[in-house]
């Protein structure tokens, strides 16, 4: 799962370059990952995932561990 939240952190914004994944990579933390990105990113992760974050979720998950553990939740729950 985590690999293709990087695939979408990449495809959202081109010039992200993630040689390590780091499960704990948050906004700031990469070069170009900012709060407009992450936004987009988390946005991204809704429409690729079909789920929808709570206003809440949106304003806390800082993380790439912070949506795997989401996304992970939210398929337990089903």
């Amino acid at each position: 799962m985590r690999k293709e939240i990087y695939k979408i952190l990449k495809k959202v914004d081109k010039k992200i370059k993630i040689k390590n994944y780091n499960k704990d990579a948050q906004v700031g933390d990469i070069k170009y990952w900012d709060s407009l990105l992450h936004l987009n990113f988390l946005i991204s992760v809704e429409e690729k995932f079909k789920i929808r974050f709570s206003t809440s979720e949106m304003t806390n998950i800082k993380s790439i561990s912070q949506i795997e553990k989401s996304l992970k939740k939210r398929k337990k729950n089903k």
